[in-house]
């Protein structure tokens, strides 16, 4: 895979204006040697916030999300937000050269992220003791379906499997109605989030090269199955089985998603004290605040008080377009916001003014990628997206050459090998 020059200077310029930054992880070095979404997606965020991330991927097996919804000029959206900010390497880990030159990488880095089965580093001659002789102050981040332990830990992971051993699909569907999976990986993101900040935590104590080499444990299913919050300690207390509510919460009401007049639809939460009797104010009906049935949240959960409420409330905001129902909710106080789909939030004025969307050129096909910034915003050195996912192997010669010393022809030498 012969160096695109071009890429290269794009890659060393951007190089170069991160390291003149003053972005909190500028000193961090993260090898990503993970594929498709949960670890690597912890590896993205770490460079957001200026750590130096090494994409490390088979020469010829490269991550499966570049394949991931591709559109016409070659263009990878999956590919071009996950793996913003990284630097992508092509590397042979079965190969002799190609796993003594990972150790030099290893010696140089402050994090590794991996989301193989358990024991397939180790295979490859990267236990944890070989990593952490090679850097005493290395963290190790893993990310696997069921956690490095335990019964299940061999099997494959993915996180359609991980929403449903975690509880979160059977609870995701309507009262009666089949369980529904996620349209996003849900369980990917949640762990991805959750390794990088255990990554973040054991930084704290740690120095490249000198103390603090630990390994993370992150389960696909376990961080969802946190954000279910009480719904296994309800079960463990009462021995009912949490049920599906739709777009309700059994523990309050009302909270629904309610249609409007011109067909779009809207969310309501009003299930706190103020916020409900506000609403029943709006909708004409003040009495209710006083009725029994209606006075305290405990009342209002029961199943014939909510079928009320969500007939009162449909009829109400079914009189309305969304834009009269949305002008009226924020002058009265009621709690209502709009459901969005990509084009509403492609148009929508706020997201604008705080440019939740931003623009990235992409060196690749001269294009501008519009897409999520980042989220997270620390007011004095935040975070940013310096450049999108990039073609494999685009920063070769960048890291084998700037970083690791070798030469051009040792490069092209790796290459004939099939070892890059």
């Amino acid at each position: 895979m012969q160096p695109d020059k071009r890429m290269s200077d794009f890659i060393r310029q951007r190089r170069s204006e991160r390291e003149a930054k003053n972005l909190p992880l500028k000193d961090i070095r993260v090898i990503d040697l993970s594929t498709v979404v949960a670890a690597p997606l912890a590896a993205t965020l770490l460079g957001d916030f200026g750590a130096e991330v090494i994409k490390v991927e088979n020469p010829e097996l490269p991550d499966a999300i570049r394949g991931w919804g591709v559109l016409e000029g070659g263009i990878q959206p999956w590919w071009s937000v996950i793996s913003r900010n990284k630097l992508p390497i092509t590397l042979n880990l079965k190969t002799p050269e190609g796993g003594r030159i990972f150790a030099e990488l290893v010696a140089k880095s402050d994090v590794l992220i991996e989301n193989m089965r358990p024991g397939a580093l180790d295979r490859l001659g990267f236990s944890a003791e070989r990593l952490f002789e090679l850097n005493r102050g290395l963290i190790v981040g893993r990310i696997t379906g069921y956690g490095q332990t335990g019964p299940y830990a061999s099997r494959p992971g993915f996180g359609t499997l991980a929403e449903g051993f975690s509880g979160f699909t059977y609870l995701n569907a309507q009262p009666g109605g089949e369980p529904m999976s996620p349209p996003f990986p849900l369980a990917d993101m949640v762990a991805g989030l959750h390794l990088a900040f255990g990554i973040m935590v054991a930084l704290r104590g740690a120095k490249r090269g000198k103390y603090g080499g630990q390994e993370i444990d992150v389960s696909l299913y376990e961080p969802l199955l946190g954000l279910l919050g009480a719904n296994f300690l309800d079960y463990w207390l009462t021995g009912q089985i949490p049920q599906p509510w739709g777009s309700e919460i059994s523990y309050t009401a009302p909270r629904n998603n309610y249609r409007t007049k011109d067909g779009r639809w809207v969310v309501l939460s009003a299930s706190a004290q103020v916020p409900f009797e506000r609403l029943m104010d709006a909708i004409g009906k003040p009495e209710l605040k006083t009725d029994p049935r209606f006075k305290t949240n405990e009342q209002r959960i029961k199943e014939d008080n909510r079928r009320e409420l969500n007939r009162l409330i449909s009829e109400w905001l079914s009189g309305m377009n969304l834009d009269e129902a949305l002008e009226t909710c924020e002058r009265l106080g009621i709690t209502v916001g709009p459901v969005m789909n990509m084009r509403d939030i492609a148009e929508d004025p706020h997201i604008e003014e705080r440019k939740t969307l931003i623009d990235v050129p992409d060196p690749s096909t001269n294009k501008n990628l519009r897409m999520p910034d980042v989220p997270i915003r620390l007011l004095s050195t935040s975070g940013e997206i310096r450049f999108p996912g990039l073609p494999l192997g685009a920063a070769n010669e960048v890291v084998y050459e700037d970083l690791l010393g070798y030469s051009a022809e040792q490069l092209e030498e790796f290459e004939k090998a099939k070892v890059v």
